[in-house]
């Protein structure tokens, strides 16, 4: 007879019935071996004609090597090597520190959200508050009166199997949740000591677009059971609209179900236990030499034969024949095919169990190679982000606190640091002032990049040194002649550097980028140690001269400067810096045509 389907308050959405089996897969193969062992012949089957005893043996030799957890752990490790941002109101800024009223911090909490994502890729986020009670005059608890009982909005996790019904209609031409059934195990009896549950089922829904809880119970008779009355929560001393509810997956914050991110990993996981059960198998039946005697035929009262020791075997018959038998393979095949399964489990998550390639790697060939994989990480991050922002907004609603609300997971895949060239380049830019080199933004770049070791805002960090910015670089840092004017030298460098143009931080600027860019780019990247200012050589001739031919600057200055400087620029013809000077002839400033 086949089974019953689960009806009434138990109904499951059909996606859930869809997943619910690939979601226990993953939980399974992420609990690890103790798991996988109690289910048994679920995921290591019996050999033909093998007894219970026989099985029972060969499952406890097996080992599993849970690949599936130690990608979890790495992963979630990347998600949070750096602490995520916050910002609430004041007004709830308390409540950080035990969201869900069971002393979990919310970073610790949102922890917790991204591991259910990685063995599942859903969960499920309620937002509730207990029942406001009245006061005695029959008026309804300030805001102030409820916190101080302890009644104040809370987060509730709700796994991807604890969610088991849902449906969204189209409500003021968008789309709403309308019902949500969650599967909850609640304490029952009077037993000081005891620590039995039964399931329960709390129930979401809107009546008349007004929000509702119900919990039911599974009675005797396998009937529904309505445990208390209805609760209508108040938000502002107003009945809800919508259900506090959000999903959360790894794409989006919608409700459609999605395969869990690492289901592959999980499968191949398990290919690889049974394969090991066939390892282990043929190994322990052939670790030990088999003895073979030929030539004898034992009788009750021939003697016992012994093997190793002091005591010493006689053979009646001296065509008698005693040998020992083992295999002369090592199951390489066996072997092999293990290696090739750790091997897949590493391309399809479990980068950690890769034995690394040896040979040097440039930073942009590891970058390239890491932003495919660690694109759908850093997608999940966004989406939870967005989930847990969500989440807050609504403690706030519920807590009546106004301000801006935002939860950011700053996702760190460990090869994005900035190398010394990178930290260079864009500090340069800075001090030249270029579009897009902001004091504000050098210092979102370097705290991406890796580079600072604190999590200060920019404000925290400007404190801290004073807001005193460092020197512009020196321009022209090689040796000049004798009877060069440094002066006049150091005012057309400073002229340079004042070109109002954008950095082009790279090795060698383009053909068709302008000259100001060119000279810009130049000093970014002389600054940066990528190119050389050649020496300044003081020059019998009326013009100054700066000739530019990538990745080289070559200035000459001639004894009696004149009043302008001609560019021969080897890619875009020629420029002229007309120089400014006082009534003594030194040279105040100068500006590019």
């Amino acid at each position: 007879m086949a089974d019953m389907k689960p009806s009434g308050v138990r109904t499951q959405h059909p996606q859930y019935q869809a997943m619910v089996e690939r979601w226990k897969r993953c939980e399974d193969a992420a609990e690890g071996e103790h798991a996988i062992h109690k289910a048994g012949t679920k995921y290591l089957p019996k050999l033909a004609e093998e007894t219970d005893t026989d099985y029972q043996a060969r499952l406890k030799r097996t080992p599993f090597f849970n690949a599936v957890w130690r990608t979890i752990s790495g992963l979630k490790g990347m998600l949070f090597r750096k602490s995520p941002q916050r910002t609430v109101p004041p007004g709830i800024e308390p409540f950080m520190a035990d969201v869900d009223m069971e002393g979990t911090p919310l970073d610790l909490f949102a922890q917790d959200i991204a591991e259910e994502l990685l063995t599942l890729g859903r969960v499920g986020i309620l937002i509730d508050r207990p029942p406001m009670p009245l006061n005695e005059d029959g008026t309804a608890l300030t805001v102030a009166q409820a916190e101080k009982l302890g009644l104040r909005p809370m987060m509730q996790s709700y796994d991807a199997d604890e969610v088991i019904n849902w449906k969204e209609e189209r409500i003021n031409n968008a789309m709403q949740l309308t019902l949500v059934v969650l599967c909850e195990d609640s304490s029952v009896g009077d037993d000081q000591f005891g620590h039995s549950t039964e399931e329960r089922y709390r129930v979401l829904d809107l009546l008349n677009g007004m929000y509702r809880q119900r919990v039911f119970r599974i009675d005797d008779k396998g009937n529904d059971e309505q445990v208390g009355d209805d609760i209508f929560p108040l938000m502002n001393n107003q009945p809800m609209a919508y259900i506090p509810f959000v999903f959360i997956g790894v794409d989006d914050v919608g409700t459609e179900v999605e395969s869990p991110p690492l289901l592959d990993l999980v499968d191949m996981n398990l290919h690889h236990y049974q394969v090991s059960a066939d390892y282990e198998h043929g190994c322990h039946f052939s670790g030990l030499p088999t003895l073979f005697i030929s030539g004898y035929r034992a009788e009750d009262t021939s003697p016992k034969i012994y093997i190793g020791g002091a005591s010493a075997n006689c053979l009646p018959l001296p065509e008698s024949k005693a040998y020992f038998v083992e295999t002369s393979g090592n199951f390489t095949a066996l072997r092999e095919n293990l290696n090739e399964k750790k091997a897949e489990m590493a391309v399809l998550g479990a980068r950690m169990l890769e034995q690394q390639q040896r040979a040097v790697q440039s930073a942009d060939t590891i970058k390239q190679r890491a932003a495919g994989e660690n694109s759908q990480l850093a997608g999940m991050a966004v989406v939870e982000s967005m989930g847990i922002t969500w989440a807050l907004k609504v403690m706030a609603d519920w807590s009546g606190a106004t301000g801006e609300v935002k939860y950011e997971i700053i996702p760190d895949f460990g090869d994005t640091v900035m190398t010394a060239q990178e930290i260079t380049a864009r500090v340069a830019g800075w001090q030249m002032g270029a579009p897009g080199f902001s004091s504000q933004e050098l210092h979102a770049q370097l705290g991406k990049g890796g580079v600072l070791a604190t999590d200060a805002t920019f404000d925290e960090e400007q404190a801290r040194i004073g807001e005193v910015s460092p020197p512009a670089p020196d321009m022209l840092t090689a040796p000049l002649s004798e009877n060069t004017a440094i002066a006049d030298m150091q005012s057309i460098a400073d002229a340079i550097a004042a070109i109002p143009a954008p950095v082009v931080t790279v090795q060698a600027a383009p053909a068709d980028t302008g000259m100001a860019d060119m000279l810009k780019t130049m000093a970014a990247q002389h600054a940066a140690g990528m190119a050389a200012i050649a020496d300044a050589v003081a020059q019998p001739q009326q013009s100054p001269t700066i000739n530019v031919s990538p990745p080289n600057i070559t200035v000459n200055v001639p004894e009696q400067p004149a009043p302008n400087v001609t560019i021969n620029n080897m890619q875009d013809g020629k420029k002229q810096i007309n120089v400014q000077s006082d009534s003594s002839g030194k040279i105040t400033g100068a500006t590019v045509e």
